[in-house]
């Protein structure tokens, strides 16, 4: 109950960071150093609480990588030194950690999901180091991304419909919230490209920061009544990816 309480504070600590810091308004960085903290402690409670029987299995070193990920935004986002090398490890092991988890769930189409992000993954480093890149890769693979999880989220409810009425709800509300986050990532992108000018850029991301959220809440509470192993597997895999979004997020601000 306690982790569950101290997850829901420290995400609605970083969603008010992140809105602070687009509307450009005072405390955002004393927050926004809060919550990050906070989701530091949480990876660490989650390596030592974990039910995972060996030290080094692939989600202590996913989590071990998640704290070197989000130290390394906050070093960067102060300018402190070492950001850069902590960035190139971090981002280059959780792309090879979400490559990995989508080789476990290779019997399943499941595993097209860790597959596209850990391509994803391992561009954003190119694009924060500003690297030459492809942008059509990391963009490609992103938006891929984007749009096959709520897809596959609404597969997943119709076909439990006649087997579990809570559960294909559940599917529904991830489904639904993420295709909406994913039309507002097309708008996001557009609107950076000049495209479109429906809405301030500083708007948009806010929009994108509160549905991020909701994704990863709609995620928890699915967790809690899917029993399949490998669904079960998938939905914390997806869960790691939105923290990470949204630690990436304050990376963004920052700039």
């Amino acid at each position: 109950m306690l982790r569950k309480m101290s997850e829901g504070l420290v995400g609605v600590v970083l969603l008010l960071a992140l809105v602070f810091k687009f509307l450009h308004q005072p405390g955002a960085a004393v927050m926004m150093m809060v919550s990050l903290g906070g989701v530091c402690l949480l990876l660490i409670d989650h390596i030592f609480n974990g039910k995972e029987t060996k030290m080094m299995s692939l989600n202590t070193a996913a989590s071990l990588l998640g704290v070197l990920f989000v130290l390394a935004v906050v070093f960067k986002v102060m300018h402190l030194k070492g950001a850069g090398i902590m960035l190139v490890v971090s981002l280059i092991g959780l792309s090879i950690c979400f490559a990995v988890k989508s080789y476990c769930l290779r019997k399943s189409i499941n595993a097209i999901l860790p597959a596209l992000f850990s391509i994803t993954t391992l561009f954003i480093l190119f694009k924060i180091l500003h690297w030459p890149k492809p942008p059509y890769i990391l963009y490609g693979s992103y938006f891929a991304f984007a749009l096959l999880f709520p897809l596959l989220m609404f597969s997943k409810s119709s076909k439990l419909k006649q087997i579990s009425a809570s559960l294909s709800n559940s599917y529904m509300l991830l489904g639904g919230i993420s295709f909406v986050l994913f039309l507002v990532e097309v708008l996001n992108k557009a609107t950076q490209m000049g495209k479109i000018s429906l809405l301030a850029l500083n708007h948009i991301m806010i929009i994108d920061s509160i549905l991020f959220l909701a994704v990863l809440y709609a995620i928890t509470k699915t967790l809690k009544l899917e029993t399949d192993d490998q669904n079960r597997k998938l939905l914390k895999t997806l869960k790691g990816i939105y923290v990470f979004i949204l630690v990436l997020m304050s990376l963004v601000s920052g700039q």
